[in-house]
């Protein structure tokens, strides 16, 4: 084999390794980062993202990602002076608090939500009408709550 191919061979699996190693580092450092901590509820891998039949809208991105109208997310953000729900638990109003606990919606909570772990209720029944139409009422009730605040 001629020396410059050695080389290139050479330099070509350097480029591999490269890849790999950035590539499993940017893995892990999601995994473990304390960054999204509301997504991971649904998502919780990178490689589970992957797998789901998921196409984000405004919607769904509201929720995942806890940016929505939610109380937590308008505290922070100094646009209402308390994060808690307005239901008796008096909880601090998240997304994944209105979906899967908070009390004032408790006879529109689909019983599938009420059964299966975040990660399977995405992976499963994220786009049924029922859960759609459900996230979509909460999200409306939000955007009149934040309207009158």
């Amino acid at each position: 084999m001629h020396s410059c191919n050695r080389i290139c061979i050479y330099r070509v699996n350097q480029v591999a390794h490269y890849i790999t190693l950035k590539y499993r580092r940017n893995i892990l450092s999601h995994n473990n980062s304390a960054n999204a901590s509301h997504t991971k509820l649904y998502i919780p891998t990178i490689f589970h993202r992957l797998s789901l039949p998921l196409w984000p809208n405004f919607l769904l991105t509201q929720f995942l990602t806890n940016h929505g109208s939610f109380r937590s997310h308008l505290h922070k953000i100094n646009k209402t002076p308390s994060p808690n729900c307005n239901c008796p638990e008096k909880t601090v109003q998240t997304a994944h608090h209105l979906i899967l606990e908070c009390s004032l919606w408790s006879k529109d909570r689909r019983s599938v939500l009420k059964s299966l772990p975040p990660p399977l209720v995405l992976q499963y029944h994220i786009n049924t009408v029922s859960i759609t139409s459900f996230l979509r009422r909460i999200f409306q009730a939000l955007q009149e709550d934040a309207q009158v605040t």
